[in-house]
């Protein structure tokens, strides 16, 4: 049974609260966002502001899979809560 769109999104938001907080992101949580963003934002069902920010988080990752910027991350986790 596949997750909805809202579990996904949800996921994402763990993902991203979890490397917040340990200013890490392990091999398998980077490929793991990626598979989800690729995901979503191939829906277009999703609020345009989820779209956005999910461009803006793709972006971010494809050039770096250091941990996100502690800013960015806030603003992420504040857009998709509008979901």
């Amino acid at each position: 049974m596949p997750i909805s769109n809202h579990d996904k999104l949800q996921l994402l938001k763990d993902l991203l609260q979890n490397q917040a907080a340990e200013n890490y992101m392990s091999t398998d949580e980077a490929a793991q966002i990626e598979r989800l963003l690729s995901t979503l934002s191939d829906d277009p069902t999703l609020q345009p502001v989820i779209q956005q920010t999910l461009g803006l988080m793709q972006e971010k990752h494809q050039l770096n899979h250091e941990p996100f910027q502690q800013n960015d991350v806030e603003q992420w986790l504040n857009a998709l809560s509008l979901e």
